[in-house]
């Protein structure tokens, strides 16, 4: 069977070239070669193509196999050098031996060529795998799959070596942590595939803001991490990292639908918050939880932060137990309705009377929940708790309804209707007295999923509210077709509406758009009796807010309830 074989030949002889080629024939290669006996000829022909093999003469009048080897290493090509000579002591050899060669054939003994070139060709081929795998090891150690990225361990050792360096230079090094605001809500609503396409289009974001030496790396989940190798001064920091925030400011298209992204910052600096590359990496992520916190977008390091950090981890960890050891409790908001003036419900609110901290509000542990996998969980409680106190009162002669919130990711949870509807079950409860609350940049997620997921809980007959309505993008069309009872207008419309005409104007829209589609409008953040009439004399439903009562355990609430300028709604 015929083989084509690629072979540069160094050798200033026609006559033994041609016997080298016949010779190679009859073993069933069909050679493609180049003769060559000068190292510019040599070096033209290893740049014009790829080649297999390289056949060299001993000594040429201007070139000989040592000064062919040498200028073959120099390329970094590996492939078999064969030396086929008439005249090589064993002793010159063996030194073209250890310098590279990889055998040597006597002219007059040709009969050895083929087996050589077959042995050689064969361990060419193991040497290209075996360097194609410990290629592709490396690459699974030191890239992130999905981004092709640098990965969390080659971003330690490239922060390691930028800090190696400034402590040898003296000049500054930069580090950016960067957490997606809200991403596990992309994923879990478009499914991982449409989710790592967004990873990836960040990641090419934020590399196209960027020049050499500064590195992009993915550091696992929704984290990426910017190193700053050589900072030219501190204050440079935050304006590389608002260029960043306006390349990531325009809306992502995912699967034909736009998302939006943000991100949580932290910064640290050689030398001003560290000198090792641990402590600098720490720093940076205690920065970037106090900018999530905080919702700044971006924090640098200050050692009042430090605090903060070790109390995360320990929530993360407690949390866990809070749910199922009666840590957690419910406070209730009365909801009234402005015709009748009486209280017609109370929405949930989730705390956690932990041990040491106190009563913490939900912005202090909701994100822990959801990014230790402990939202259904705390969902779970949430909704079994408020039934709970609910139907307890209702036996007490207390007729409210109770509305939840659902966070993004609860629902776009394939088990929200089931966990749902378990909790009226054990309960005993009415469907019709439960509203369930979701935002529209939840809905907005996955139009189609929310649009299934609503039409199931619907169908139920559980009341369904739209949350903070005004801020999201919601078309009207959108709404049409949502099996929604209610919409709630976002708290920063109403508390502008008295001294913003715009806002007032968008108070005033929201409630006609309900009532035309006809839906029940509810205003929180109630805080006058100016605001209450306000809303009043333009038609709105509903109110809550700190004018009617604050937020109160459950206990509070029946006392206040009994003493309540508010008349609580009669059963119907």
């Amino acid at each position: 069977m015929s083989r084509p074989l690629r072979a540069l030949v160094i050798e200033d002889s026609d006559d033994d070239t041609e016997l080298l080629l016949r010779e190679l024939r009859r073993g069933g290669y069909v050679p493609d070669f180049a003769r060559v006996e000068t190292p510019e000829a040599m070096s033209g022909e290893l740049k014009a193509q790829t080649w297999d093999i390289v056949f060299s003469d001993f000594t040429m009048p201007h070139f000989n196999a040592f000064d062919a080897l040498s200028l073959l290493r120099s390329t970094g090509i590996d492939i078999p050098f064969i030396i086929v000579s008439g005249t090589i002591g064993e002793d010159r050899a063996v030194t073209a031996m250890k310098s590279g060669a990889h055998d040597y054939i006597l002219k007059g003994n040709l009969k050895r060529l083929v087996p050589a070139v077959e042995r050689e060709l064969r361990e060419a081929r193991m040497r290209q795998e075996r360097r194609e795998a410990e290629e592709t090891i490396r690459r699974l150690a030191y890239q992130d799959p999905v981004t092709s990225l640098p990965n969390r361990a080659r971003f330690r050792e490239l922060v390691r070596e930028a800090v190696a360096g400034a402590a040898r230079d003296g000049h500054s090094v930069g580090l950016l942590l960067m957490n997606l605001d809200r991403f596990r809500e992309v994923n879990d609503t478009l499914g991982h595939s449409l989710g790592d396409q967004l990873l990836q289009q960040v990641g090419l974001r934020l590399r196209s803001a960027l020049f050499a030496p500064d590195v992009v790396a993915r550091l696992g989940g929704d984290e990426f991490g910017v190193l700053l190798p050589h900072l030219t001064a501190p204050g440079n920091v935050e304006h590389i990292v608002r260029k960043l925030q306006d390349f990531l400011q325009a809306p992502f298209m995912i699967g034909g639908i736009p998302i939006a992204v943000e991100a949580s910052t932290g910064v640290a600096l050689i030398p001003e918050h560290a000198d090792d590359a641990d402590t600098l990496l720490q720093r940076a992520d205690i920065a970037m939880y106090r900018a999530k916190q905080m919702a700044t977008g971006y924090t640098l390091y200050t050692q009042e932060y430090d605090s903060h950090s070790p109390q995360r981890l320990a929530l993360m960890a407690e949390l866990r137990d809070a749910i199922g050891h009666d840590q957690l409790l419910l406070h209730f908001q009365p909801k009234v309705a402005l015709k009748s003036g009486q209280i017609v419900g109370s929405e949930a609110l989730v705390r956690w009377q932990h041990p040491r901290h106190g009563l913490l509000m939900p912005d202090r542990f909701i994100a822990t929940a959801e990014r230790t996998g402990l939202l259904e969980p705390l969902t779970e409680w949430v909704l079994a708790d408020a039934l709970k106190q609910c139907m307890a009162a209702r036996r007490e002669g207390i007729h409210l309804n109770i509305s939840v919130n659902l966070s993004a990711r609860s629902l776009h949870s394939p088990r929200l209707a089931e966990i749902v509807e378990r909790a009226l079950n054990d309960e005993a409860a009415d469907p019709a007295n439960l509203t369930l609350e979701i935002t529209e940049s939840a809905i907005m997620l996955d139009p189609a999923g929310a649009k299934q997921t609503l039409a199931a809980l619907s169908e139920m007959g559980i009341r369904l509210s739209i949350d903070d309505f005004g801020t999201g993008y919601t078309s009207l069309a959108s709404i049409k077709r949502l099996p929604v009872n209610e919409i709630k207008i976002d708290r920063s419309f109403v508390s502008g509406m008295l001294r913003d005409q715009h806002d007032a104007m968008v108070v005033r829209s929201i409630i006609e758009l309900g009532h035309n589609l006809g839906h029940t409008v509810v205003a929180e953040g109630v805080e006058t009796r100016e605001m209450y009439d306000f809303l009043a004399a333009m038609g709105c439903d509903e109110v809550q807010g700190y004018f009617i009562s604050r937020p109160q355990a459950c206990k509070p609430l029946r006392t206040w309830l009994a003493t309540s300028p508010w008349k609580i709604r009669p059963p119907a």
